[in-house]
């Protein structure tokens, strides 16, 4: 029975407000000092004592409304509905976490999105420090994805002198594909029989 109000919808038991996806993310390697928005290798390895978040320009009016939701202590608790998986607690608990919210968390894991299993996730809430490992994996890949992709773009752009877009996932991806090509070109037409009986 939630009715619309702007851009949230409010019933007579939740308020729901959505993310439209990541809100924030890791800063920059200029965040933490101005000098290295300039690429030397000799700044090189680039590891934050402590990773820090910013919100993401593009959605930032976003964030801020829904940071309004999370810090206001009309509310008994906080329900993250995100995506049952590594990345949705990762969207929330960095939404979280720069928001400063001091509210309780709880936590709708679905399987499937019919009216039957919603109803049923929100009869069984579950209490969000369950998926604190969770979101711990989470951030330790967010932080991996960071330090590998700062440092090594960085090192291999430098030293080749064009810009290299090195990541975790996509280098070792586009290696199999590259390497898949190469067996394609290379191929060899051999003539073979069939048998019919």
């Amino acid at each position: 029975n939630a009715k619309r109000k702007g851009n949230y919808f409010e019933s007579d038991k939740y308020t729901i407000i959505y993310a439209l996806g990541h809100l924030v993310t890791l800063c920059e390697p200029e965040d933490y000092d101005k000098k290295l928005k300039y690429w030397t290798i000799k700044d090189l390895p680039i590891i934050p004592k402590e990773f820090k978040l910013k919100p993401i320009e593009e959605t930032k009016d976003q964030f801020e409304f829904v940071k309004n939701f999370l810090k206001n202590e009309k509310f008994e608790y906080i329900v993250n509905a995100c995506d049952a998986g590594r990345e949705g607690e990762l969207i929330f608990r960095f939404i979280y976490k720069l928001s400063k919210s001091k509210l309780k968390v709880k936590r709708l894991w679905l399987n499937a999105l019919t009216k039957e299993e919603i109803l049923n996730g929100f009869k069984n809430l579950r209490d969000g420090e369950e998926f604190d490992n969770l979101g711990k994996a989470a951030e330790a890949r967010a932080e991996a994805d960071w330090l590998v992709g700062i440092n090594a773009t960085r090192a291999f752009t430098r030293k080749e002198g064009l810009l290299l877009s090195i990541g975790r996932v996509q280098t070792p991806t586009l290696y199999m594909i590259v390497e898949r090509e190469k067996e394609i070109l290379s191929f060899k037409p051999q003539k073979y029989f069939e048998i019919f009986v």
